[in-house]
Parts: C-alpha cells; structure tokens; sequence
C-alpha cells in the first residue's frame, strides 16, 4: 500500500454508509471540482477497472517523484462515492473521489473527480467470429478501392495526407509554407461544390490541378507554390495506400500461412495416430469412424480454437470495433451504437450540468477514444438544435471540457476502414459532413478559436493506434490534434503496446500536469479571446519521440511471411534446396524476433513510472 492510500483509508470507512446509500455529499463535495471523464477500449472490462487504474497510476508517479526528491504534491483522502444520475430517479453513477495538494510550490488544495463510462456490456455478443474473420479478409482490398477514386471522393482521408504531411515536414516542395495547407485545403473543399462539379465533373486530380489554376491565375507565385504542394500531396497519398496494401496482404497472407500449417500439422498428427492405432480405438467408442481428411482436420481445429478461447478473441476486440463503427442504420448491430451514444451522452451530460463541476477533461482509451468523440460532436448537435446562438453553453455547458486526451487511438483507421464513403449526390456529401463535425467546429473550436486541447498519445509498435488527422479541419490550421508518439517497450509487441500508455512515465506525467495542473490548456485569460499562434505551438506536447529505433523489428516481421512464402513457391517448382535456405532464413528471423520480444517483456517499460 503506498502514502496516499494509507492517510485515506480511516476516512473511506468513516464516510462509507453516506457513499453507499447515494445521500448527498458533504459541504466539501459542493466546492468547485474538476472532473475525469475516462472511457476504456475494447474487450471484456470490468467496471472500474480502468478509472481505477489510471488514480492508481497517478498515486504512484507522485510517490515515486517525491521519493527521488522531486515532490510535486500528493493524492490524498482517495474516495469512492456515488450520487444520483440527473434526469434518472432510480439510477445513480459512481466516482473517485481525489485531494491533490503539497509539493514546493505549496499548491492549495483542489479536489478532481474520476468517473468512467462503461459501455461493455452492451457490445456483448453483438458480433459473431465468422463475421469478423470475413470483414478482416475483405481489407486487402480496401486501399485499391480508395488509391483509384476520384480525387474529389473520399475527402476526409485525402485531407488526413496532406495535413500529415506538413505536419511531418518532411517532403515539402521549397517555399511551402502553413497558410499554403490552408488555402489548398479550403481550395479542395470548394472543388466539391456544386458550381466546381459542374465545371469538372469526373473531379479527377488532373481537373483539381486546372480549378487550382482557375482561381490563382491572378497570384503566379501562390499558383506555384499550391501546383507543387498539390503534387507532393497527391504522391503521400499514394505511397501511403501503397503502405496500406503491402501491410493488410503481409497480414492476410500470415493469416493464411497459419492457418495453412496448423492444417498441415493437424493432418500428418491424425496420420500417425491412425498409424499408431490410436485412431481405430476412438473411432469405436465414438461409432463413427475418423480419418486424417482435411474435413476432420478442419473439425479439429474449431474445436482447439473454441477451447482457447479464439472466438471470444476475436468478437472482444476486433467484433467491438466492427459493432461501434457500423453506420448503416438498417444492420442490427447499429441498435447497440446507438445504446452506448446514448449512455455516453448521459454520463457527459450528468457531468457538465453540475455546478460544482468547474473544468471537464476527458480521457479515452482505444475504441473508447471513438466513443467519446462522437459523444461530444452529439452533444454538440444537441446544443445547436436549441440554440444556434451559442450551442456551447445551451442546454449541456460544453465550454467547460477543457481538454481531450486519447491513448492508443484507431480512429483514423476507422475512418479508413468504415466511415470513408462515396456518393454521386454532392448535397448528401455536404449533409454528412456537416453533421460529423471536425475539430474546426464546436466543441473542439468555438467562433474560429481553438477551445479543446485535443492530445493524442500513440506508440508505433501499436497495430491499432496512430497519429490522427482525419477530425482536421476543412479550412484554418490553426486548431490541429497535437500527436504525442512514445515509446513504452523496446520490442515493438502490439498488444503489450496498446495496452501499455498506463506505464508510460511520459503519458501519465503528463495526465498529472493536464488533471490536476491545467498545464497545455488553450484557454485563453478571457473567454473568448484567441491567443497567438506561437502560444498554441508552445502549449503543445508533440511530436513526441521519433518512431525510429524500431523499424528494423517491424520490417523483419512483414518480411517473413514473405520469405516464408517465396520459399513455398520454390518447393513448388522443384528448387528443394532454395525453398529449405528461404524457410531457414524465414525461421531464424522469427527466432531472433521471439528472442527480442521475451527480452523487452524482461526489461520492461523504457520510461517506467
């Protein structure tokens, strides 16, 4: 048990008939607070679980600080309370309870709520693993389908690249400059209009490049600069589909290698069993004789494959994902998206009215990240349709969420991969858009000013996250997601990765500095009032560490099922010596893989709390 825990302990039990009944809280409860609002990500959590662990974390980074003698304050009087759910009679919702305090700058006392949003059941059992399996084999196809569109389709994802690619700065024609990004981007989102798709119908890149020189033609040097920026645009966004195929085939074919040599080893298994005589025996007992046939090996397999656990797997993880981000309102599992947008609104909402409750920050994990946002951009919808004036501060007082952290998010990979859409219909593409919101609008920006500090923690050895742009704005580029890379283990594990930020010193000193210090906040002395650009650059947190140490492990992983591939194609062909040298290389590499994992798994974090 650490410091803080142990000074609360008499107090928790002391307060623990008033929590557990749900009567008011104390005077001290009724002071101004700040509140967490986390969501956690896929898979079977419990509830509590992981707001539980993320105070823990908290706690722990502050007594190890000031164990190394460098206090910043402490957590103290940690408790669990619970008060009724507003709008809900019978309901009630729980939170923890912190007192933060101390440390050298003998801070004042401020006391920080963590409540959690917890939509797991509701995703329960709403995917099945057969479905799953054949949408992860249609993938491979999804970056043809896109790379071949129409310029002016899919602009969501086209605007990610170029807003990535002046974010990365690397590849820029001379002389580009950041208003360039924002003129090109406003230029792209008038080129699907109504006038520009009547004077450039098929809306291919080559009539974007005319329409740039249609409205520039009276500015030859800002012509230049948007024809060439244009151009390095359109190359990123096909190396980048290039990326997207020769990853999604590299995971499909290991699929397919797998699959392929645990058949393999099931049929020579059941042979030498038969041969064995072990084979005749069980088929007696049972009345029905087994063969080593692919079919029985197929039986086998499903069987093993349900024992593990395989299927829950999957419907757990990648079924939560395929559940939230079904958009068709006409398929079944759209009933369960609309039940956890709609609990998501109710608990952001209960937060935000309360009075008490001065500044909001919320925290996502993984799908969780996709939920909150869609929630807050629901609320938004919500405000707006009762008062147009101002939907900040209309029926849920949205200007208190201060800022918006996310952790391993997919994101932009859901965007890819579900909400990216075409449609010959230009006012059906504008009515969309215009309800999906980006964080050039309410809440994220409020009458074209930054409002919500969105911060994005993500980690290249995580399959599932990213750095994000595809909520980036039609137009200004002033307000950006500020993407935060960290490194959490030196072998690039991507489930040790994304489940990894809460050991991350990086991620949850910063957590402390954003919850309890307000520190990267972009709100301004008055409200309302815009800071300078250099101001919103200076309160920024990326780009992080550079994901560059371990690319090496990465492109030896996508190249195995590769060489194990080259080397099935020798045997075919009769080059016996070539295919056995191939599978040799193929297996010390994922020996020398396996060696690297099981040591980073020993050394643990690279930047422990």
């Amino acid at each position: 048990m650490n410091e803080s825990e142990g000074t609360s302990e008499t107090d928790d039990a002391a307060h623990g008939a008033a929590s557990a009944s749900g009567a008011p809280g104390s005077s001290r409860d009724r002071q101004p607070y700040t509140s967490v609002v986390y969501v956690h990500g896929i898979g079977s959590q419990r509830r509590y679980e992981e707001s539980s662990r993320l105070v823990d974390r908290l706690d722990r980074y502050l007594f190890n600080e000031h164990a190394r003698g460098n206090s910043k304050g402490k957590l103290s009087n940690i408790q669990v309370r619970v008060e009724p759910l507003r709008g809900a009679e019978n309901d009630i919702v729980g939170y923890i309870r912190t007192i933060f305090g101390g440390g050298p700058e003998n801070i004042p006392s401020s006391a920080v709520r963590f409540y959690e949003l917890y939509w797991a059941p509701i995703m329960a059992d709403v995917s099945s693993p057969r479905g799953v399996l054949r949408w992860l084999f249609r993938q491979p196809l999804r970056p043809w389908q896109t790379a071949f569109s129409p310029w002016r389709e899919r602009q969501r994802l086209r605007r990610a690249t170029l807003v990535a690619l002046f974010e990365r700065g690397r590849s820029l024609p001379a002389g580009a400059e950041r208003r360039d990004c924002g003129q090109l981007l406003e230029l792209y989102d008038d080129f699907e209009g109504l006038d520009a798709q009547r004077a450039y119908p098929k809306g291919t890149f080559a009539e974007f490049l005319n329409y740039i020189r249609q409205k520039d033609e009276k500015k030859p040097d800002r012509l230049q600069r948007h024809l060439k920026l244009a151009h390095a645009w359109r190359r990123a966004y096909i190396f980048e589909e290039l990326r997207n195929a020769v990853v999604l085939t590299t995971l499909t074919l290991l699929l397919l290698l797998l699959a392929g040599c645990a058949l393999f080893g099931t049929i020579m298994l059941l042979k030498l069993l038969v041969a064995a005589h072990v084979m005749p025996s069980m088929a007696d007992d049972h009345g029905r004789p087994l063969q080593p046939y692919f079919k029985t090996a197929v039986g086998v397999l499903s069987s093993l494959a349900g024992l593990l656990g395989v299927g829950r797997l999957l419907t757990d993880y990648l079924g939560d994902v395929e559940a939230w981000a079904t958009y068709e309102e006409t398929d079944a599992k759209h009933v369960a998206r609309d039940k956890v947008l709609d609990q998501s609104m109710e608990l952001l909402t209960h937060v935000l009215c309360d009075h008490a409750c001065k500044r909001v920050v919320v925290v996502a994990h993984s799908l969780g990240t996709s939920i909150a946002h869609d929630a807050l951009l629901a609320l938004i919808h919500r405000n707006r349709a009762r008062d147009l004036r101002d939907p900040m501060d209309a029926a849920v007082p949205l200007s208190k969420i201060d800022q918006f952290v996310t952790l391993g998010s997919p994101i932009d990979k859901i965007e890819y991969f579900f909400e990216s859409y075409s449609s010959q219909s230009h006012r059906y593409k504008r009515v969309v858009e215009a309800l999906r919101g980006d964080i050039g609008s309410e809440p994220f920006s409020h009458r074209h000013i930054p409002h919500v500090h969105w911060i994005n923690f993500w980690d290249e050895g995580d399959a599932i996250s990213g750095a994000l742009q595809s909520p980036s704005g039609k137009a200004q580029y002033l307000q950006r997601i500020d993407n935060v890379h960290v490194a959490t283990y030196a072998f690039p594990a991507p489930a040790a990765s994304h489940f990894g930020y809460f050991e991350n010193r990086t991620v949850i000193s910063s957590l402390f500095q954003i919850i309890y210090r307000g520190k990267f906040s972009f709100w301004a002395t008055t409200k309302g009032q815009a800071l300078p650009p250099e101001q919103y650059e200076e309160r920024c947190l990326g780009p992080g560490q550079l994901p560059r140490g371990r690319r090496t492990l990465l492109l030896v992983a996508l190249a195995v099922p590769w060489i194990t591939l080259a080397g099935l194609g020798a045997r075919i062909f009769g080059c016996d010596l070539t295919a056995w040298w191939l599978w040799g290389a193929a297996g010390i590499a994922a020996i020398l893989l396996l060696i690297a994992y099981c040591s980073s798994r020993h050394a643990g974090s690279l930047d422990p709390i």
